[in-house]
């Protein structure tokens, strides 16, 4: 198993437990995608506490901005420079991470949305960079699959970020509340962060469905593949609605019998290909001129 392929198993359990449907060559290019994103998180998340990372983080992005993304993103090194995604995506995802290192919760749905579209909805751009899927109706739909993965994890862990001192739900969705009423809340402060949770979480649905539609369009064994990874992503959200789970409790996950449950439903219900659909252009009201978007 390549380098890549174990920091795919080790952090991105849903993306690899979903990367077994696909040929070697093509998990390899998801594999290098996601090791570069994680490399560059991790590096985000101690830069506080590691000058040097900060530093080397400072460097990727200079390098990046003088189109020299060959000599540091070693990731690529393996993939055709045909194949290699642009400079533009990965200089959105780089202002996502940066927007992490002074990190300011969103004031609005807008806000948030446009972090969702850097730190994720460029992965799904990313991606069909690497496949070689240039059509840009199927590249909307991959930023809405992206968006949509992000709302989970948002969702998913409210506690864990809030521990360190970071709120991702919008200011004017939560009455202001401070961090210390995500760190012990009350009752009023439950309720409150639990409905808006709840409604990101319907929100991530519609960008689920709409990435749906970019999905049905791909070769079958890649099709089945990013199927399943929506299906069991998606999942973590219904679970965390159906069973009341408040946020401050245990994080959420899909254990394995769940997952097996999801993947076979997922694979008998697969449908055929079908034309393309208008893209839904609210979903990108709020992303502006940004790469690939409808605006």
């Amino acid at each position: 198993m390549s380098n890549y392929a174990n920091v795919m198993q080790k952090h991105g359990k849903t993306f690899f437990w979903a990367s077994w449907f696909l040929d070697k060559p093509t998990a390899n290019k998801l594999f290098a995608v996601y090791a570069l994103c994680r490399r560059l998180d991790d590096l985000v998340d101690t830069s506080n506490r590691n000058t040097k990372t900060r530093e080397e983080l400072s460097k990727l992005i200079s390098s990046a901005s003088n189109n020299q993304r060959n000599k540091n993103l070693e990731e690529f090194r393996n993939i055709d420079s045909n194949l290699i995604p642009r400079q533009d995506i990965i200089n959105e995802f780089l202002k996502g991470q940066l927007s992490d290192l002074d990190f300011k919760q969103p004031k609005d749905l807008s806000q948030l949305l446009k972090y969702c579209y850097r730190v994720a909805g460029v992965v799904g751009l990313m991606i069909c960079d690497v496949l070689g899927i240039h059509d840009a109706k199927l590249r909307y739909f991959a930023i809405d699959f992206g968006i949509a993965m992000q709302l989970t994890n948002i969702c998913r862990d409210i506690n864990e970020d809030a521990q360190i001192d970071r709120i991702y739900l919008p200011k004017n969705e939560t009455a202001s509340l401070k961090i210390n009423n995500f760190k012990n809340p009350s009752k009023t402060d439950l309720m409150i962060i639990n409905s808006t949770r709840d409604k990101l979480i319907k929100l991530a649905d519609s960008y689920y469905e709409s990435g749906v539609f970019g999905i049905n369009q791909l070769p079958k064994k890649i099709k089945r593949s990013f199927m399943v990874a929506s299906n069991i992503y998606q999942g973590i959200g219904h679970k965390i609605i159906q069973k009341k789970i408040s946020f401050n409790e245990q994080r959420v996950f899909l254990k394995n019998y769940e997952k097996l449950k999801l993947t076979i439903k997922t694979l008998l219900k697969l449908s055929k290909d079908f034309d393309i659909p208008l893209h839904e252009r609210k979903l990108h009201a709020s992303l502006g001129n940004l790469p690939d978007t409808n605006f």
